[in-house]
Protein backbone atom coordinates (compact mmCIF):
# COMPACT_ATOMS: atom_id res chain seq x y z
CA UNK A 1 0.00 0.00 0.00
CA UNK A 2 1.42 3.33 -1.01
CA UNK A 3 1.82 6.15 1.43
CA UNK A 4 -0.79 8.12 -0.54
CA UNK A 5 -3.43 5.41 -0.04
CA UNK A 6 -2.55 5.13 3.62
CA UNK A 7 -2.96 8.87 4.00
CA UNK A 8 -6.41 8.78 2.33
CA UNK A 9 -7.53 5.95 4.57
CA UNK A 10 -6.37 7.83 7.66
CA UNK A 11 -8.08 11.01 6.50
CA UNK A 12 -11.31 9.09 5.89
CA UNK A 13 -11.10 7.59 9.37
CA UNK A 14 -10.56 11.01 10.96
CA UNK A 15 -13.44 12.44 8.94
CA UNK A 16 -15.81 9.69 10.05
CA UNK A 17 -14.71 10.12 13.63
CA UNK A 18 -15.41 13.86 13.43
CA UNK A 19 -18.82 13.26 11.90
CA UNK A 20 -19.58 10.75 14.62
CA UNK A 21 -18.57 13.20 17.32
CA UNK A 22 -20.65 15.93 15.67
CA UNK A 23 -23.71 13.67 15.53
CA UNK A 24 -23.16 12.58 19.12
CA UNK A 25 -22.83 16.17 20.34
CA UNK A 26 -25.90 17.20 18.33
CA UNK A 27 -27.86 14.32 19.83
CA UNK A 28 -26.81 15.24 23.36
CA UNK A 29 -27.70 18.90 22.72
CA UNK A 30 -31.11 17.93 21.30
CA UNK A 31 -31.81 15.68 24.26
CA UNK A 32 -30.76 18.46 26.61
CA UNK A 33 -32.92 21.02 24.83
CA UNK A 34 -35.81 18.58 24.79
CA UNK A 35 -35.44 17.97 28.51
CA UNK A 36 -35.27 21.71 29.22
CA UNK A 37 -38.32 22.31 27.00
CA UNK A 38 -40.34 19.66 28.81
CA UNK A 39 -39.25 21.03 32.17
CA UNK A 40 -40.18 24.58 31.11
CA UNK A 41 -43.59 23.49 29.82
CA UNK A 42 -44.20 21.49 33.00
CA UNK A 43 -43.34 24.57 35.06
CA UNK A 44 -45.69 26.76 33.00
CA UNK A 45 -48.44 24.14 33.31
CA UNK A 46 -47.95 23.87 37.06
CA UNK A 47 -48.08 27.66 37.45
CA UNK A 48 -51.29 27.75 35.39
CA UNK A 49 -52.92 25.09 37.58
CA UNK A 50 -51.72 26.90 40.70
CA UNK A 51 -53.35 30.12 39.47
CA UNK A 52 -56.64 28.32 38.86
CA UNK A 53 -56.42 26.63 42.25
CA UNK A 54 -55.79 29.96 43.97
CA UNK A 55 -58.61 31.70 42.12
CA UNK A 56 -61.12 28.95 42.88
CA UNK A 57 -60.07 28.99 46.53
CA UNK A 58 -60.70 32.75 46.56
CA UNK A 59 -64.14 32.17 45.06
CA UNK A 60 -64.93 29.56 47.74
CA UNK A 61 -64.05 32.03 50.50
CA UNK A 62 -65.37 35.30 49.06
CA UNK A 63 -67.95 34.66 46.35
CA UNK A 64 -69.93 31.55 47.34
CA UNK A 65 -73.31 32.60 48.80
CA UNK A 66 -74.06 29.89 51.36
CA UNK A 67 -72.15 27.46 49.13
CA UNK A 68 -69.53 25.16 50.60
CA UNK A 69 -66.95 22.94 48.93
CA UNK A 70 -66.42 19.21 49.40
CA UNK A 71 -63.09 19.03 47.57
CA UNK A 72 -60.85 20.64 44.99
CA UNK A 73 -58.37 18.74 42.84
CA UNK A 74 -56.90 18.27 39.35
CA UNK A 75 -58.72 16.12 36.77
CA UNK A 76 -58.35 15.23 33.07
CA UNK A 77 -54.60 15.68 33.36
CA UNK A 78 -52.73 15.58 30.06
CA UNK A 79 -49.09 16.28 29.36
CA UNK A 80 -49.37 20.06 29.48
CA UNK A 81 -53.02 20.78 30.33
CA UNK A 82 -55.89 19.74 32.57
CA UNK A 83 -58.73 20.98 34.76
CA UNK A 84 -59.29 22.02 38.35
CA UNK A 85 -62.56 20.62 39.74
CA UNK A 86 -64.41 21.57 42.90
CA UNK A 87 -67.56 19.78 44.10
CA UNK A 88 -69.95 21.95 46.10
CA UNK A 89 -73.08 21.76 48.23
CA UNK A 90 -75.38 23.81 50.44
CA UNK A 91 -76.14 23.17 54.09
CA UNK A 92 -79.71 24.12 54.98
CA UNK A 93 -80.23 23.57 58.70
CA UNK A 94 -78.01 20.49 58.65
CA UNK A 95 -79.49 19.09 55.42
CA UNK A 96 -77.09 18.93 52.50
CA UNK A 97 -78.28 19.93 49.04
CA UNK A 98 -76.17 19.26 45.93
CA UNK A 99 -74.91 22.35 44.11
CA UNK A 100 -73.20 22.86 40.77
CA UNK A 101 -69.49 21.99 40.62
CA UNK A 102 -66.95 24.57 39.54
CA UNK A 103 -64.33 23.74 36.91
CA UNK A 104 -61.47 25.65 35.32
CA UNK A 105 -59.24 24.67 32.40
CA UNK A 106 -55.50 25.33 32.36
CA UNK A 107 -52.66 24.78 29.89
CA UNK A 108 -49.06 25.86 29.43
CA UNK A 109 -49.93 27.90 26.32
CA UNK A 110 -52.83 29.94 27.67
CA UNK A 111 -52.21 29.74 31.39
CA UNK A 112 -55.09 29.50 33.83
CA UNK A 113 -58.59 30.21 32.58
CA UNK A 114 -61.47 31.58 34.57
CA UNK A 115 -63.81 28.78 35.67
CA UNK A 116 -66.07 27.65 32.85
CA UNK A 117 -69.05 27.54 35.22
CA UNK A 118 -68.59 30.22 37.88
CA UNK A 119 -71.89 30.25 39.76
CA UNK A 120 -73.66 30.03 36.38
CA UNK A 121 -77.42 30.54 36.46
CA UNK A 122 -80.61 30.51 34.39
CA UNK A 123 -83.18 33.27 34.77
CA UNK A 124 -86.96 33.21 34.61
CA UNK A 125 -88.24 36.71 35.12
CA UNK A 126 -86.88 37.99 38.43
CA UNK A 127 -86.15 34.47 39.65
CA UNK A 128 -82.73 32.87 39.29
CA UNK A 129 -81.82 29.16 39.21
CA UNK A 130 -78.52 27.29 39.44
CA UNK A 131 -77.77 26.06 35.93
CA UNK A 132 -76.76 22.52 36.85
CA UNK A 133 -79.05 21.61 39.76
CA UNK A 134 -81.90 24.02 38.84
CA UNK A 135 -82.23 24.86 42.52
CA UNK A 136 -83.51 28.37 43.19
CA UNK A 137 -80.86 30.99 44.00
CA UNK A 138 -81.33 33.51 46.83
CA UNK A 139 -80.51 36.89 45.26
CA UNK A 140 -79.75 40.33 46.67
CA UNK A 141 -80.55 43.84 45.44
CA UNK A 142 -78.67 47.12 45.37
CA UNK A 143 -80.87 49.42 47.45
CA UNK A 144 -78.79 52.42 46.35
CA UNK A 145 -80.22 52.08 42.83
CA UNK A 146 -83.67 52.79 44.25
CA UNK A 147 -82.52 56.10 45.64
CA UNK A 148 -80.47 57.02 42.58
CA UNK A 149 -82.68 55.84 39.75
CA UNK A 150 -86.14 55.62 41.28
CA UNK A 151 -86.13 51.81 41.26
CA UNK A 152 -84.48 49.13 43.34
CA UNK A 153 -82.82 47.33 40.41
CA UNK A 154 -83.33 46.61 36.76
CA UNK A 155 -86.13 44.16 37.62
CA UNK A 156 -88.79 44.24 40.30
CA UNK A 157 -87.39 43.01 43.63
CA UNK A 158 -88.72 39.79 45.04
CA UNK A 159 -90.69 39.69 48.29
CA UNK A 160 -90.85 35.97 49.04
CA UNK A 161 -90.40 35.77 52.79
CA UNK A 162 -94.16 35.56 53.33
CA UNK A 163 -94.46 32.64 50.91
CA UNK A 164 -91.73 30.73 52.72
CA UNK A 165 -93.31 31.48 56.09
CA UNK A 166 -96.60 29.95 54.91
CA UNK A 167 -94.99 26.61 54.04
CA UNK A 168 -95.11 23.69 56.46
CA UNK A 169 -92.53 21.05 57.26
CA UNK A 170 -89.82 22.71 55.18
CA UNK A 171 -86.31 24.02 55.71
CA UNK A 172 -85.29 27.00 53.63
CA UNK A 173 -82.77 29.70 52.90
CA UNK A 174 -83.84 33.28 52.18
CA UNK A 175 -81.71 36.25 51.08
CA UNK A 176 -82.69 39.37 53.02
CA UNK A 177 -81.59 42.71 51.54
CA UNK A 178 -81.50 45.37 54.25
CA UNK A 179 -83.00 48.84 54.00
CA UNK A 180 -79.77 50.12 55.55
CA UNK A 181 -76.48 48.30 56.23
CA UNK A 182 -76.39 46.64 59.64
CA UNK A 183 -73.60 45.55 61.95
CA UNK A 184 -73.17 41.94 63.00
CA UNK A 185 -74.59 42.74 66.43
CA UNK A 186 -77.65 44.49 64.96
CA UNK A 187 -78.34 41.49 62.70
CA UNK A 188 -78.17 39.04 65.59
CA UNK A 189 -80.53 41.22 67.64
CA UNK A 190 -83.11 41.25 64.84
CA UNK A 191 -83.17 37.52 64.10
CA UNK A 192 -85.60 35.45 66.19
CA UNK A 193 -84.54 32.22 67.85
CA UNK A 194 -84.20 29.37 65.34
CA UNK A 195 -83.41 31.68 62.41
CA UNK A 196 -79.71 31.61 61.55
CA UNK A 197 -77.58 33.97 59.51
CA UNK A 198 -75.73 31.49 57.29
CA UNK A 199 -73.98 34.00 55.01
CA UNK A 200 -73.27 37.75 55.28
CA UNK A 201 -73.40 39.92 52.15
CA UNK A 202 -70.96 42.84 51.84
CA UNK A 203 -73.03 44.67 49.22
CA UNK A 204 -71.81 46.35 46.03
CA UNK A 205 -70.38 49.71 45.05
CA UNK A 206 -72.18 52.63 43.42
CA UNK A 207 -74.90 51.77 40.93
CA UNK A 208 -73.80 48.18 40.34
CA UNK A 209 -76.77 46.10 39.20
CA UNK A 210 -76.96 42.85 41.14
CA UNK A 211 -79.58 41.42 38.78
CA UNK A 212 -76.91 40.85 36.12
CA UNK A 213 -74.40 39.22 38.49
CA UNK A 214 -75.94 35.73 38.43
CA UNK A 215 -75.00 34.27 41.82
CA UNK A 216 -71.67 36.05 42.17
CA UNK A 217 -72.25 37.97 45.40
CA UNK A 218 -69.43 38.89 47.78
CA UNK A 219 -69.56 37.96 51.45
CA UNK A 220 -68.52 35.49 54.12
CA UNK A 221 -69.90 32.27 55.52
CA UNK A 222 -70.99 32.07 59.15
CA UNK A 223 -68.52 30.46 61.49
CA UNK A 224 -70.94 27.82 62.77
CA UNK A 225 -74.40 26.32 62.23
CA UNK A 226 -75.99 28.93 64.51
CA UNK A 227 -74.91 31.76 62.23
CA UNK A 228 -72.33 33.25 64.52
CA UNK A 229 -69.13 35.04 63.53
CA UNK A 230 -66.05 35.66 65.62
CA UNK A 231 -63.28 38.18 65.17
CA UNK A 232 -61.07 35.25 64.17
CA UNK A 233 -63.55 34.27 61.41
CA UNK A 234 -63.59 37.83 60.13
CA UNK A 235 -59.80 38.15 60.34
CA UNK A 236 -59.37 35.02 58.20
CA UNK A 237 -61.80 36.43 55.63
CA UNK A 238 -60.01 39.78 55.71
CA UNK A 239 -56.66 38.15 54.94
CA UNK A 240 -58.09 36.22 51.98
CA UNK A 241 -59.84 39.34 50.64
CA UNK A 242 -56.66 41.39 50.83
CA UNK A 243 -54.63 38.75 49.04
CA UNK A 244 -57.25 38.11 46.35
CA UNK A 245 -57.65 41.81 45.58
CA UNK A 246 -53.98 41.93 44.54
CA UNK A 247 -53.86 38.70 42.53
CA UNK A 248 -53.96 39.28 38.79
CA UNK A 249 -56.68 36.72 37.99
CA UNK A 250 -59.01 37.71 40.81
CA UNK A 251 -58.33 41.45 40.61
CA UNK A 252 -59.07 41.45 36.88
CA UNK A 253 -62.39 39.63 37.26
CA UNK A 254 -65.37 41.94 36.66
CA UNK A 255 -69.15 41.61 36.43
CA UNK A 256 -70.70 44.25 34.20
CA UNK A 257 -68.12 46.75 35.41
CA UNK A 258 -68.17 45.68 39.08
CA UNK A 259 -64.94 44.10 40.38
CA UNK A 260 -66.02 41.83 43.27
CA UNK A 261 -62.56 40.88 44.56
CA UNK A 262 -61.31 44.44 44.37
CA UNK A 263 -64.43 45.55 46.25
CA UNK A 264 -63.81 42.90 48.92
CA UNK A 265 -60.28 44.26 49.40
CA UNK A 266 -61.60 47.81 49.74
CA UNK A 267 -64.31 46.65 52.14
CA UNK A 268 -61.94 45.00 54.62
CA UNK A 269 -59.65 48.01 54.41
CA UNK A 270 -62.58 50.21 55.39
CA UNK A 271 -63.83 47.75 58.02
CA UNK A 272 -60.78 45.97 59.48
CA UNK A 273 -62.74 44.71 62.51
CA UNK A 274 -65.94 42.67 62.74
CA UNK A 275 -67.39 45.10 65.28
CA UNK A 276 -67.37 47.95 62.76
CA UNK A 277 -68.27 45.99 59.61
CA UNK A 278 -71.65 46.78 58.07
CA UNK A 279 -73.45 44.22 55.96
CA UNK A 280 -75.93 44.95 53.16
CA UNK A 281 -77.82 41.70 53.56
CA UNK A 282 -77.79 38.17 54.85
CA UNK A 283 -78.88 34.68 53.83
CA UNK A 284 -80.86 33.20 56.69
CA UNK A 285 -81.85 29.57 57.15
CA UNK A 286 -84.49 27.94 59.31
CA UNK A 287 -87.53 25.73 59.42
CA UNK A 288 -90.92 26.98 58.26
CA UNK A 289 -92.01 27.45 61.86
CA UNK A 290 -88.91 29.40 62.83
CA UNK A 291 -88.88 31.60 59.73
CA UNK A 292 -92.49 32.52 60.45
CA UNK A 293 -91.23 34.36 63.52
CA UNK A 294 -89.62 36.96 61.25
CA UNK A 295 -93.04 38.23 60.22
CA UNK A 296 -92.78 41.26 57.92
CA UNK A 297 -89.65 43.05 59.14
CA UNK A 298 -89.49 46.77 58.35
CA UNK A 299 -85.70 46.62 58.12
CA UNK A 300 -85.84 44.29 55.09
CA UNK A 301 -86.06 45.87 51.61
CA UNK A 302 -86.35 42.63 49.63
CA UNK A 303 -86.46 38.90 50.29
CA UNK A 304 -85.63 36.16 47.79
CA UNK A 305 -86.03 32.49 48.62
CA UNK A 306 -83.34 30.03 47.66
CA UNK A 307 -83.49 26.31 48.38
CA UNK A 308 -86.75 25.21 50.02
CA UNK A 309 -86.84 21.49 50.76
CA UNK A 310 -88.83 19.13 53.01
CA UNK A 311 -87.50 18.84 56.52
CA UNK A 312 -86.19 15.44 57.53
CA UNK A 313 -84.93 14.01 60.78
CA UNK A 314 -82.50 11.77 58.89
CA UNK A 315 -79.47 13.81 57.84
Amino acid sequence: MTSNQEFKRLARRVKLRRWGMTILIAGVVCLGLGFLTVQTLNTLTRKASDRDNAFMSDVAEIMAPNIQISDQYLVNNKLFSGQVLSHRYKDIEGQRVAWSPMTADYSWAQGGHLPTALNATDEQGARVYDRVTQQKVPVFYNVARKRQAGQLTGSHPLQELGQVERTKGQVAEVALTFQRPLTYRQIQQRLPQGVHAAWYWLGVSGKADTTVMANNFVGLQAGDARGRLTQQDYRAFRDVARTASHQATAAGFTLNGFAPFKYAGQYVQRYPQLTTARFAGVIVTGTSAHLKRLGTPSWVAASAAGVVTPQTTVK
